[in-house]
C-alpha cells in the first residue's frame, strides 16, 4: 500500500473547486493524486528523438499563421488569448527593448507544418498587435487590432501596431524568436512524453490539451462533439468552462472506459490508458462504432439526473450537506456504469432514486475502498476499476432489492 494511503483516517476529505486563469470555479473538483503535466513512466529509445532547433522572426511566424501553416487549432479555441491586454502589451514592450523572450515549441506534420503546443499566449499576443487578421482567422473570432496599455519604457500607450513609427514596426517584424520544432518523425508517444517535460511555463499545459496537439484522427472531433453537446451541458449544469480542455477530457474518459471491456492494468496511468485510446484504439472505430458510443453516453448523461438528482457526479454524503463540485473520478464512474445498464434498469434505478442516493452516502461514510479510489492516485487502473466495481454492485443492489 503506498504511504500516503496509510493517512486514511475517518475524518472526511474536503472537496475544493478548480479554479480557471481569471479566478472563477472551473465546475470540477481538483483531482488529487494525479500529476496534471501527464506521468513519465516508459523509457523510449533516445534514437527516436528528433528535435531540431530553428531560429524564426516574427514576420516569418506571422506569414505560416496567415497561410494556415501554423495551427493554433479549433480545439485551442476556447485558450486562446487567455492573457488580458496589459500582459500582451507588456510582451510586445520586451520585443521593442530588444529582451529576448522564452521559445517556443511546435509540433511538425508531414507536411513541414506546425501546430504551436507551447507559447501559444505569447504568439497570441504577438498576432493579436502585428497582425490581429491572420489570428482571427485562426482562431474564428472578431478582435480588433490591440492597442497598447500600461508601458514604462515607451510613450506609446493606446498605439496600434499601425501607429507605431516605422523603426519600431521593422524592430518588431524583424525580431528573432527561438523554435524547437520536434520532427514529424518522432513517435507520438515520444512527443508527449517531450512535451511533458519541457512543459514549465507560468501557463502550463494540461495532459489533455498536449494530447490534442500530439494525437490527431476522428476522435477529436468526435469527443469535442460530445462535449460541446446540449445534454452534456445540461447535464453538468453548464458548470464545467472548458477554459484547459477539462470537458474534453471528461468526455474522454468515458469513451476510454466505456469501449474497454477488461479490467485496466493496475499500475497503468491515465495518461497511458488515454493516449493508447486514442492512437490506436479509436483509430479502428467506424461512423457506427461512434454513434453507439454516443448513443451510450447520452443515455448516461440523461439517466444521471434522475438516478442520482442534483448530486450526480458529485460526492454525497447525506441530504443535509452542501452541494460538492463535480468529480472527475465519479463522473467517469457514474456514466460507464450507467451506459451499461439496459433501459428497463435505468427506469428502475430512477423510481428508486432516494435508495440509491442511501447507498451512495453509504459508500462515501463507510467505504474505505471506494473513498481511496476517489482520492489517492485518481487516475490509476487499480482505482478505477475499483470505483466502477463497488459502483456497480451498489446499483445491482438497488435493483434487487
Amino acid at each position: 500500500m503506498p504511504p500516503e494511503e496509510n493517512l486514511f483516517v475517518e475524518e472526511r476529505p474536503v472537496s475544493l473547486e478548480e479554479l480557471t486563469s481569471d479566478g472563477q470555479g472551473s465546475g470540477l473538483e481538483i483531482e488529487r493524486g494525479n500529476n496534471p503535466e501527464g506521468a513519465i513512466r516508459a523509457p523510449f529509445d533516445p534514437a527516436q528523438i528528433d528535435v531540431v532547433t530553428q531560429v524564426r522572426t516574427v514576420d516569418l511566424l506571422l506569414a505560416r499563421l496567415r497561410e494556415g501553416e501554423l495551427d493554433l487549432s479549433p480545439d485551442f479555441q476556447r485558450r486562446a488569448n487567455i492573457w488580458d491586454h496589459r500582459r500582451k502589451s507588456s510582451l510586445i514592450e520586451s520585443i521593442l527593448l530588444r529582451i529576448p523572450i522564452p521559445s517556443f515549441y511546435v509540433s511538425e506534420d508531414k507536411h513541414g507544418n506546425y501546430t504551436v503546443v507551447d507559447g501559444l499566449q505569447r504568439l497570441c499576443a504577438i498576432a493579436h498587435f502585428a497582425d490581429v487578421h491572420a489570428l482571427n482567422k485562426a482562431v474564428k473570432t472578431k478582435l480588433d487590432s490591440l492597442r497598447l496599455i500600461g508601458l514604462q519604457s515607451f510613450d506609446y500607450n493606446n498605439k496600434s501596431f499601425a501607429e507605431l513609427p516605422r523603426p519600431l514596426q521593422r524592430r518588431i517584424s524583424e525580431t528573432e524568436l527561438t523554435v524547437h520544432v520536434i520532427r514529424a518523425s518522432t513517435p507520438r508517444d515520444v512527443k508527449f512524453n517531450i512535451f511533458s517535460r519541457i512543459n514549465q511555463g507560468g501557463l502550463p499545459l494540461t495532459a489533455q490539451e498536449i494530447r490534442n496537439a500530439v494525437y490527431d484522427g476522428e476522435w477529436r472531433k468526435k469527443v469535442r462533439q460530445l462535449a460541446e453537446s446540449d445534454i452534456f451541458i445540461g447535464a453538468t449544469d453548464h458548470k464545467i468552462k472548458g477554459e484547459r480542455m477539462e470537458d474534453i477530457e471528461l468526455v474522454l474518459r468515458f469513451v476510454a472506459h466505456y469501449t474497454f471491456n477488461a479490467e485496466r492494468p493496475d499500475d497503468q496511468n491515465l495518461e497511458e490508458f488515454l493516449n493508447e485510446t486514442v492512437e490506436k484504439r479509436s483509430a479502428r472505430w467506424n461512423e457506427k462504432q461512434w454513434e453507439e458510443i454516443s448513443a451510450a453516453f447520452y443515455r448516461a448523461l440523461n439517466a444521471a439526473p434522475k438516478v442520482f438528482g442534483r448530486h450526480a457526479f458529485r460526492k454525497y454524503f447525506g441530504p443535509n450537506e452542501p452541494r460538492n463540485p463535480i468529480n472527475r473520478g465519479l463522473f467517469e464512474t457514474e456514466t460507464v456504469v450507467l451506459a451499461r445498464r439496459s433501459s428497463e434498469e435505468l427506469k428502475l434505478l430512477a423510481l428508486r432514486s432516494e435508495l440509491v442516493l442511501q447507498k451512495l452516502a453509504q459508500l462515501f461514510e463507510g467505504d474505505t475502498d471506494f473513498n481511496r479510489a476517489l482520492l489517492y492516485a485518481t487516475g490509476r487502473g487499480s482505482s478505477s476499476n475499483k470505483r466502477i466495481e463497488i459502483m456497480s454492485e451498489a446499483l445491482t443492489e438497488v435493483l434487487n432489492a
